[in-house]
Parts: C-alpha cells; structure tokens; sequence
C-alpha cells in the first residue's frame, strides 16, 4: 500500500520557514541630512572660517605687497577678494572631506535619534508616574542634602562607634577607681583595727609602767648612741 505525501503549504513556504521568529525590527534609516547637531557644527565652522578671514583684512594684506598696493589699488583688492575666497573654498572642501571620511552627519544624526528616544522614554516613564519631579527640577536645598546625606550618615556613624569606645573606656576607668577605693578602704580599716589595739594596751599599762618602759626605751637610745 502506497503513502501519500503530504502537500507542500499553498504559498510554497516549508514548515521550518514557517517557524522562524520574526526578524527583529530595524532602526529607521538615518537621514543623509545634516540634523540639528550636524547643522550647529557646520555653522560653527562656517563662523570660525568667517572670523579667521575678517583677521586677514585689505590693509593687512597690502601692508605685505607695499608696491603693488601703491601702483596698481584695483587689481590688489581683486587678489586680495579672489585669495580670500580661494582660502575659503578650500577650508569648506577640506572640512566637507572630513566630514565625509569620518561619517560625522551620519553619527550626529544617529546620536540625535537616540537622544530623542531617551527623552521620550524619560517622558513616557514620568508620565506613567506622577507625582514623581524630575531631578533638574527639584529645589537646590534637596539636591543638597541628597548630596551630603550619605557623607553625613558616614561620620555620624563614625562617630557612635568612636562614642561607644569611649563609653567603654570610661566604665573600665570607673571600675579601676572603684576597686582601689576598696583597697583603700580596706587598709584604713586594717590601720584602724591596730590603732584601737595599741591605744587599748597603752591604757591597759599603768602610769609606772608606762615610765619603766619610757626608761627602758631612753636607755636602748643612749646604748646605740653612747
């Protein structure tokens, strides 16, 4: 028994054609146009060109060519006019060749795009967030401290910790005074026990003997001394 096939799809595409993904979508072409920083670059450079030709004016230029400027005025103010526009076309050209060899409109143009793409996500995401300010508009006060706040948590940190070593310290000192105040004390208690023993045993002693041994005493003194 003979299989059939199965037949092709009707717009002759395969299977495996039909289940690929899409192709991402491409940027949109850029436009050989200059845009808006392309065109600020070339007016620069066209005010720079203007200002460096003002520099190089008739009197400057015929104060190099004294003679000629003296004799024949009309055809020097002619070579002054045709060098001048000679001096610019060839900047124009050497700047347009720079242009070109290093793609700068196309760039431009490109950082352009993606510039304005920036924006309106940024526009789109504090759209769909409000009461959210944008940071160049917030107050100069809360730029501020948003600045220094971090640095400020730091140091205060810091100094807790540097507070709580000293709190520390400071119970260690007290505990030392604590303790030889104890000893102290201690001692004077001692000294006072062995007072009240000898002031009970002279008073114990009567006044004879007391003299006798006043006598014993001076008598010892004047053995070691004699």
């Amino acid at each position: 028994m003979a299989t059939e096939t199965p037949a092709p799809p009707a717009d002759g595409t395969t299977h495996l054609q039909q289940s690929r993904s899409p192709s991402p979508v491409a940027p949109p072409p850029l436009s050989a146009a200059p845009g808006p920083r392309a065109s600020a670059i070339q007016k620069l450079y066209q005010d720079a060109i203007t200002h460096i030709l003002k520099t190089c004016n008739y009197d400057n230029f015929a104060s190099c060519f004294p003679t000629p400027a003296q004799n024949v005025s009309p055809s020097m103010k002619q070579l002054h006019e045709n060098f001048l526009e000679k001096i610019r076309e060839q900047l124009i050209k050497t700047y347009e060749e720079i242009l070109e060899d290093r793609k700068v409109v196309r760039w431009l143009n490109e950082l352009d795009r993606l510039l304005d793409d920036a924006k309106r996500e940024g526009e789109n995401v504090l759209g769909s967030s409000p009461g959210v300010i944008p940071p160049h508009q917030l107050p100069a006060m809360q730029l501020y401290l948003a600045h220094i706040t971090p640095f400020l948590k730091q140091n205060a940190e810091r100094m807790k910790q540097k507070q709580e070593q000293r709190r520390k310290e400071n119970l260690e000192m007290a505990e030392k005074v604590s303790r030889q105040k104890r000893e102290i004390e201690e001692v004077l208690g001692r000294l006072e026990g062995t007072f009240v023993k000898v002031r009970a045993c002279a008073e114990a002693l009567g006044s004879e003997d007391v003299e006798a041994l006043r006598g014993q005493v001076r008598g010892v003194d004047e053995g070691l001394t004699g």
